[in-house]
């Protein structure tokens, strides 16, 4: 009886490969063009991608996508679920549709790759080619070098057109409420980007700069009151109009572009956008704004003879002077205990020790209610306690 040879592997029968693709889009304008929520960059990349994963006999197990994410930077959620999934699945291919679309780094480049190596995947490109050969290797670095300078220059030819720009009094970022960035074609068909008045809440944020120049009124009323008009912000794909908040809203009351004035990156050049409000009335308002805040502000720092010689009698952290004004318009002193009040020890003991122009006095505690009895014997009077016992325990440092 002879032997049977083996019969030929087939296609069916080989190892299936498992492939994950990266892809990714710079700015968001790009993430949302055409009206669709992966514009056209990523549908395209994906396919290129599908197509390479074929030919290559793998099969896609897992996309991750980085929407209107720059590749100057590796902290991006897709690449590190993407590294994550890689480090923790038995994948053979990581596919991308460009070098740069992975870094647009060397040094990150050069981590990512070694990353993609120590989980044995190795690295596709769906439209060069580079493989783990000398050459292929060869062309890797050039290409990551290559995307590494485009990225750089890049930022440098982007920068001198903002400075341009500004030297023109145009607007280099988003206009604030109050206002729309517009896109126009001018005759030429070249793309213009300017500034226009938002008819809708420009009204209301000049009526907002009046109304706190009055004096008259907090920045919370205001909101109050703007709020009630409804004013909102400007709604976009990925956010609908919702009314300021606080931080928002004072950021608005500080900002000199509604006076005529552009600040980029710290310094003020003139715009030339309408304005909303007049530079004086503009001034006013910063004067109020600073006024208050100079009421407002905390101070940290007391002067008095026993700085430094306090200690919480608990945990031993140094005791803090600090000030309260109570319902009546009374303002008192009493000192806390620093390793409670920053949770820095597990100290429990609360402030009870004030100071009043006559001397030291102890902070009373709130009786109960039903703390007096109406009838049995009349409550022990208590054994008067020690200076150190009534004053909180708290003990002065050794001299």
């Amino acid at each position: 009886m002879g032997i049977t040879a083996p019969a030929p592997e087939t296609e069916a029968d080989a190892p299936l490969l498992l492939a994950v693709s990266y892809l990714r889009v710079s700015t968001r304008e790009q993430a949302e063009r055409g009206g669709t929520d992966e514009g056209f960059s990523i549908p395209a990349q994906r396919e290129a991608n599908v197509r390479k994963a074929a030919d290559i006999g793998a099969r896609v197990v897992r996309e991750f996508v980085d929407a209107g994410e720059s590749a100057r930077s590796a902290d991006r959620d897709g690449l590190r679920e993407m590294l994550a999934f890689i480090a923790a699945s038995r994948v053979n291919f990581c596919i991308v549709h460009k070098l740069d679309r992975l870094a647009r780094n060397r040094a990150d480049d050069v981590k990512i790759h070694e990353a993609l190596l120590a989980a044995g995947v190795t690295l596709v490109s769906a439209t060069e080619s580079i493989d783990q050969t000398p050459s292929g290797m060869l062309v890797h670095g050039i290409m990551s070098s290559i995307a590494e300078f485009y990225s750089r220059n890049l930022a440098t030819e982007v920068a001198k057109g903002i400075q341009q720009k500004l030297a023109q009094g145009g607007t280099p970022m988003r206009a604030p409420v109050g206002y729309r960035n517009i896109r126009t074609v001018d005759e030429q068909g070249r793309e213009v980007r300017t500034v226009e008045v938002d008819p809708e809440r420009a009204p209301l944020i000049a009526w907002a700069f009046e109304r706190y120049a009055t004096g008259e009124v907090s920045v919370a009323e205001v909101l109050r009151e703007l709020t009630a008009r409804r004013l909102t912000t400007l709604p976009s794909p990925k956010r609908p109009a919702r009314p300021l908040g606080k931080a928002t809203f004072y950021a608005l009351l500080t900002n000199p572009y509604y006076a005529g004035v552009i600040r980029y990156k710290d310094a003020l050049h003139p715009g030339a956008h309408e304005p909303l409000v007049q530079p004086a009335l503009f001034d006013t308002v910063q004067s109020l704004l600073r006024a208050r805040n100079a009421n407002t502000t905390r101070h940290v720092q007391h002067a008095h003879h026993l700085k430094g010689l306090l200690h919480c009698g608990t945990c031993g952290s140094r005791m803090l002077l600090d000030f309260a004004t109570n319902p009546r318009g009374t303002t008192y002193a009493y000192f806390v205990c620093s390793g409670r009040a920053t949770k820095k020890t597990p100290c429990t003991r609360r402030a009870s020790q004030s100071m009043s122009p006559n001397g030291w006095s102890r902070t009373p505690t709130p009786r109960s209610r039903s703390a007096k009895p109406t009838t049995g014997p009349s409550p022990r009077k208590s054994t008067p306690r020690s200076t150190s016992a009534a004053r909180g325990r708290i003990r002065s440092s050794p001299t």
